[in-house]
């Protein structure tokens, strides 16, 4: 029978922390009336988080334990959690204790108000100030370019309607970008406050590289909010700096023709007239292209590789399942504990 709840958690090395979560949360979905399953993705860890997440589920109910081939990164652990999940709802949360699974009634209570989407807003977050400042200023910009506005984009304590977040095609670090791209169905998004907890156990896995990666993928969340449908209304945007470009050279060059300025100056002005042109119409030939492309297919380059191979059931016997996954990656394993 299909769960009411799905509690996904994405761990990578945490494997302080792996039980005192497992407990927090079992503490919380046993006072629930309706089903559940909890899923714990080890996605890809170097230390005894996969060995634990196996002893936890020859003892527990409604339990799945997914292990990645190796490290692809949270969005992609969150992926595999989402396409093995059978919950009407499925929450989302982090693996350090950060999060507290105390709140996931809170945000549950009010998606059963009728959103589609409900996000915690770590209105007092325990983190560096540097770390807190660079969140805030991409909170803002991700809520100004996608008029979907959120605190807390980042945190990863979530709840969703299973059929607003299984459709969409994330990959690289957008699972924090999910309330923002489910919109474009017409989701309806909201944030509660909820508790942040200082990191106990572990290593932040927050860096510089992670940083930029975040405001590169800001840039491409919007192309793909705005043009994915409309390719070449986007390319004709981009191009409008090489076609004002284009404009001025040309003057430019005109000028220095009719008034016969130093020698020289004309044709290196034609010449620049000339590459800004040809960026212009090469932009525009590929919004063409992008125009062809998304006609005659399902937008499939956003899908991320096929990552599931084994399922171990309760009898641990081992059960292929190539080809499950829709959305997640070919160069890795998942083994899957699942106990009823």
């Amino acid at each position: 029978m299909s769960a009411y709840l799905s509690i996904i958690v994405p761990l990578y090395n945490e494997e302080e922390s792996v039980e005192k979560l497992y407990t927090g949360i079992l503490e919380v979905v046993e006072q629930f009336s309706f089903s559940y399953e909890i899923i714990f993705v080890d996605d890809g860890s170097q230390d005894k988080t996969w060995d634990i997440i196996e002893e936890l589920a020859k003892r527990t109910p409604h339990f799945k334990g997914i292990k990645l081939r190796r490290n692809f990164g949270q969005t992609s652990a969150m992926v595999a959690g989402f396409d093995h999940a059978q919950g009407q709802y499925i929450a989302t949360m982090d693996g350090d204790l950060q999060n507290d699974p105390s709140d996931i009634p809170l945000l549950l209570a009010k998606v059963e108000e009728g959103y589609d989407i409900v996000s915690g807003w770590r209105k007092d977050r325990k983190d560096q100030f540097f770390r807190v400042f660079l969140s805030k200023i991409a909170n803002a910009i991700i809520s100004w370019t996608t008029g979907v506005r959120l605190h807390d984009y980042g945190c990863s304590l979530k709840i969703y309607r299973s059929e607003c977040v299984k459709s969409l095609k994330v990959y690289g670090e957008m699972h924090r970008f999910l309330p923002a791209l489910a919109s474009m169905t017409g989701a309806h998004v909201t944030e509660v406050p909820v508790k942040h907890h200082s990191r106990k156990f572990g290593v932040s896995k927050y860096g510089f590289e992670r940083v930029l990666k975040v405001f590169s993928d800001i840039f491409a969340m919007n192309l793909i909010i705005r043009f994915s449908s409309m390719p070449l209304k986007g390319f004709a945007v981009c191009s409008l700096p090489f076609f004002l470009l284009t404009v001025l050279f040309g003057i430019l060059a005109f000028l220095a023709w009719s008034y016969q300025w130093t020698s020289g100056k004309a044709l290196f002005f034609c010449m620049a007239t000339a590459l800004s042109g040809m960026s212009v119409v090469h932009l525009l030939a590929l919004g063409v292209l992008g125009e062809l492309i998304v006609s005659t297919s399902d937008l499939s380059h956003t899908k991320l590789p096929e990552i599931t191979r084994k399922n171990i059931v309760a009898n641990n016997e081992d059960e292929d399942l190539d080809g499950r996954s829709k959305n997640v990656g070919a160069l890795s394993r998942v083994r899957m504990f699942n106990s009823k």
